[in-house]
């Protein structure tokens, strides 16, 4: 039986997911540089895991919304990635499931100041 997803582990993949659709937009990169430019943009905030950057990596090929080349061929040593049309497409649906997660989170935090901070 499959393991399912948490709330925080579904977030985290809607938020790097999009990160990464949107750093391909701008150019094609391999795995470890979308790490980085993630860490950078967030600054710092956020270092993404490559055991869990790299299976959602896949799993977006496997849809369509990115492909990847190796770099060389014959020595496979990195896989770089190109957003699709299909990637391009899925941003803005992406976009409006995080704006709702976000409104969701702040709605919550709110909720506790109010009633914890009374603020």
């Amino acid at each position: 039986m499959p393991k399912k997803k948490n709330n925080y582990e579904t977030l985290m993949n809607l938020i790097i997911g999009l990160y990464i659709l949107k750093i391909l937009q701008q150019e094609p990169a391999y795995g470890n540089k979308l790490a980085s430019e993630i860490k950078r943009r967030t600054q710092d905030c956020y270092t993404p895991n490559t055991n869990a950057l790299y299976p959602l990596l896949r799993k977006m090929e496997e849809r369509g919304y990115i492909v990847g080349e190796w770099d060389s061929p014959m020595t496979r040593g990195k896989r770089i990635f190109t957003i699709t049309d299909g990637g391009i497409a899925r941003i803005p649906a992406l976009e409006i499931m995080l704006q709702e997660r976000i409104d969701e989170v702040e709605r919550r935090m709110k909720l506790l100041r109010t009633d914890l901070l009374g603020q």
